[in-house]
């Protein structure tokens, strides 16, 4: 989606060993990818370029997603998956909670299982007083975090933040 890729953008620059990218839609995986991979190409010869892995799978498919952390192990893991369009959440409220809520709880047991060590969690402003279903799910996602980080953070060495982003 549009805050991964951008995401993505802003961790090529800093130059890491690869970036693992991952989404529900074949067409934005393309997309970015297409885009990183020209960024890359664009670089001086010589320089480090990172290795790029493409995925396409559901934040709530709890075996694909362990899959890809457990062949991966990245060291951060930026969760910008979400339903985000307030109407569409509205009329479509079992999977906006399904995505929001299960798939940041599916995605944060993986990064936990498989030794990440800092967690990024994408939420919105409108967490902040819910007054609808996308609200309402991004809070209790990160009321989900929030646990987990109390109760598992300091002992495997892995932080839980997030960060709420507003339009």
């Amino acid at each position: 989606g549009s805050i991964g890729s951008e995401l993505c953008r802003q961790v090529l620059a800093l130059g890491p060993k690869a970036i693992v990218l991952v989404d529900n839609g074949e067409f934005n995986l393309f997309q970015i990818d297409d885009e990183l991979a020209r960024t890359q190409r664009s670089q001086a010869p010589g320089s480090t370029r990172p290795a790029l892995h493409r995925y396409l799978a559901s934040v709530t498919d709890a075996v694909r997603i362990d899959g890809i952390m457990a062949e991966h192990r990245p060291d951060t893991v930026y969760h910008a998956a979400a339903y985000k369009h307030v109407p569409l959440v509205e009329d479509n409220e079992p999977e906006g909670a399904e995505v929001n809520v299960l798939g940041t709880l599916r995605v944060a047991e993986a990064a936990m299982k498989h030794g990440v060590r800092n967690f990024v969690f994408v939420s919105t402003d409108k967490a902040v007083r819910p007054t609808s279903v996308m609200g309402a799910s991004k809070r209790m996602a990160e009321v989900v975090l929030q646990a987990l980080q109390a109760e598992f953070g300091g002992a495997r060495a892995m932080r839980f933040t997030m960060v709420r982003f507003g339009n």
